[in-house]
C-alpha cells in the first residue's frame, strides 16, 4: 500500500513547495538555524537535480557528493524565478523515478539498496519533510500522512542511522517509541557498538507516544519530546537528538 501512495505524496508535496516559493520565501525557518524558506528550496531544488541526473547517467553527478555539487555556484538557481525552477526539476525527477519499475536497477546512495523504489521512498520522504518545514516558516503546517509518517521513521532508522550513523547512539537503556494513530512501534536498544531497533511493544528506560507525524518530526529534531506523552527517563530522549542528527 505505501508503496502505491509514493508518487502522489510526491507530486501533492512539490505542488504545495512550488506554491509557497510564490510567496515570501525569505521567511524564517523556526526549527532550522540561520535558514529562510528560500535556503530549503534551493536544498530539496539541488537535492532533486542531483538525483535526477545521477539516476539518469546512472552515476553520481559529482564525484564528491550531493553537498559539494549543490554548493557550486554554477548550480544555484535564480531565485526571481524559484517556484518554476522548483517545479521544473521536481517534474525532471518525478518523470527519472517513476519511468521505473520498484524493483528495476539504478544507482542510488545506498550501500544496501540499489533499486528504484529505494528512491520512490527517499524523495518522497524528502518532499514531504521540507513541505512541512516551509509551511512551519509561513505558520501553516499540515501533520504528515500517518502512514507516510510511520514509513518515514522506518527509513530513518533503516537507512540514515544503519548506514550513516550506526555507532552514534551506542551506550546503555532503550527507548520505545508508539504511534497512536497508526500501527508503528519501536523499540531502540542501545548497545555498545551502536543501536538494535525493532519493530515491536516493549516496556523501553523511557516511552514516547504520540501521532504518527509527532514522532516522525522527532526523530528528524523538528519538535522536542515535549510535544509527546512521555514516560520514564527523557534524557534518552534529548540525547537520541542531540546524537543522531542527520
Amino acid at each position: 500500500m505505501i508503496l502505491d501512495s509514493y508518487r502522489t505524496a510526491f507530486n501533492k508535496s512539490t505542488t504545495r513547495i512550488a506554491e509557497l516559493a510564490a510567496e515570501d520565501h525569505q521567511v524564517v525557518i523556526p526549527h532550522i538555524q540561520n535558514w529562510t524558506a528560500s535556503n530549503v528550496i534551493i536544498h530539496v531544488g539541488l537535492v532533486f537535480s542531483f538525483v535526477d541526473q545521477s539516476i539518469r547517467q546512472g552515476a553520481p553527478v559529482g564525484q564528491r557528493g550531493v553537498a559539494a555539487w549543490a554548493n557550486d555556484p554554477i548550480n544555484q538557481p535564480d531565485t526571481s524565478e524559484l517556484g518554476p525552477w522548483f517545479q521544473s526539476v521536481a517534474d525532471a525527477l518525478d518523470d527519472a523515478i517513476w519511468t521505473h519499475q520498484p524493483d528495476d536497477q539504478v544507482w542510488t546512495s545506498s550501500q544496501r539498496m540499489d533499486t528504484a523504489q529505494f528512491w520512490m521512498r527517499r524523495m518522497t520522504q524528502e518532499a514531504v519533510m521540507h513541505r512541512w518545514d516551509i509551511e512551519a516558516a509561513h505558520g501553516d503546517s499540515q501533520p504528515i500522512d500517518a502512514e507516510l509518517a510511520v514509513d518515514g521513521i522506518d527509513e530513518f532508522y533503516d537507512f540514515f542511522i544503519a548506514e550513516r550513523l550506526p555507532e552514534a547512539f551506542s551506550g546503555e537503556g532503550s527507548v520505545h517509541l508508539h504511534a497512536t494513530d497508526a500501527e508503528g512501534e519501536w523499540m531502540i536498544t542501545r548497545k555498545n557498538d551502536g543501536i538494535t531497533v525493532e519493530k515491536m511493544h516493549g516496556k523501553g528506560d523511557v516511552a514516547a507516544r504520540g501521532s504518527a507525524s509527532d514522532l516522525l518530526l522527532f526523530v528528524w529534531n523538528r519538535k522536542l519530546h515535549t510535544a509527546l506523552e512521555t514516560f520514564g527517563n527523557t534524557e534518552l530522549l534529548d540525547e537520541h537528538q542531540r546524537l543522531l542528527k542527520i
